[in-house]
């Protein structure tokens, strides 16, 4: 009885939309009472994402309600390898690294944050009954960069990772009865003045319908801009969009019009003010050198005409501002080569 009342309290996200902070572990348990999907678009490499994510996939409840879990952050090649590895199984890890380091969505080092997630839902999978093991599905394209040499072998897989991603989504959780979060980049999942994401519209194609949820801090649209009514709220915290004043916040649209927060998402993931959120990079000795340094200078001179310098400056300082007033621009990608007629 007692663990009805739990889910029916934490689960009022979804049909009262209370307008107070709420912890986000138990408002996102909750929330799969309601929803069979449930999108976090997050910050990549943030350090305080993935302590809540870490917190959150260890959560009885989580594990009880929530079948799979979907990440950009994994190429779909070395599936097999994910699923041995967080049942537990001894398997090489220089195979299972494989799965976060080699996608197609990122040319340069791949944050250890990533690596950290697939660890911690290995050891959750530990403590729990051969039934109830989470799992991690990988959502980039299928991609074996020992076969990568020009920028014609990209044309297969990046211009069509929202596509992979969303059918994934369809036939390894949807098609199986399963409910998953899915966790990729805040630009794959926002909605633009209320109109739905690829990944999210061919979801209501399906005739499921998720609910949204962005990641952020206190700014509202830029480094300066920033909403001290946030100074209130305990991080990390789970706001109603629709019924909270962060709804009514300014969010630029399309073509330039002005749209508002509410229509970008149906829930924001408070995670702490501008200063205090970091991300989390590689340290030069674990790159300058070493085979997966070189491989990975090998993949930006195939990708750019000017291959970004992408060691770090020393073995310090690995947690660095995830925000700067002016931050420097990432190199352009190149346009992929036009089908021939």
């Amino acid at each position: 009885m007692k663990r009805v009342t739990f889910i029916l309290l934490i689960g009022a996200l979804g049909y009262s939309q209370n307008s107070a902070p709420q912890d986000p572990v138990h408002a996102i348990v909750g929330l799969f009472g309601t929803y069979r999907i449930v999108m976090l678009g997050e910050i990549h490499e943030c350090r305080q994402e993935y302590d809540f994510l870490q917190k959150l996939v260890a959560d009885p409840g989580f594990t009880e309600r929530v079948n799979d879990i979907v990440v950009e952050f994994g190429n779909a090649k070395y599936q097999q390898w994910i699923d041995r590895y967080i049942a537990g199984e001894n398997v090489p890890f220089d195979q299972v690294q494989k799965a976060w380091r080699d996608t197609v969505g990122a040319f340069g080092p791949v944050s250890p944050v990533y690596g950290e997630f697939y660890r911690q839902v290995r050891e959750v999978n530990r403590r729990l009954p051969k039934d109830r093991r989470l799992r991690i599905i990988l959502g980039d394209p299928p991609i074996d960069w020992d076969s990568v040499h020009s920028r014609e072998d990209l044309g297969l897989y990046l211009p069509f990772r929202d596509e992979f991603y969303a059918g994934v989504v369809r036939y390894q959780v949807l098609a199986k009865g399963q409910k998953a979060l899915l966790v990729m980049g805040d630009g794959h999942f926002r909605r633009s003045a209320g109109r739905p994401g690829a990944i999210e519209n061919e979801l209501l194609m399906a005739f499921v319908k998720p609910y949204v949820i962005l990641s952020g801090s206190d700014i509202v649209r830029g480094y300066d801009d920033i909403d001290h009514r946030f100074d209130d709220i305990s991080a990390p915290a789970l706001l109603d969009m629709k019924a909270s004043w962060i709804g009514s916040l300014p969010a630029p649209g399309r073509g330039g019009s002005t749209s508002t927060w509410d229509r970008t998402a149906d829930a924001y993931l408070y995670l702490g003010p501008r200063d205090r959120i970091t991300v989390v990079k590689n340290r030069r000795s674990e790159l300058d050198g070493t085979t997966y340094g070189k491989e990975l200078q090998r993949r930006l001179a195939i990708v750019f005409d000017k291959p970004p310098d992408f060691l770090p400056q020393s073995d310090r300082d690995i947690d660095q501002p995830a925000f700067s007033r002016t931050p420097s621009p990432p190199p352009p990608l190149p346009s992929l080569p036009k089908p021939r007629p």
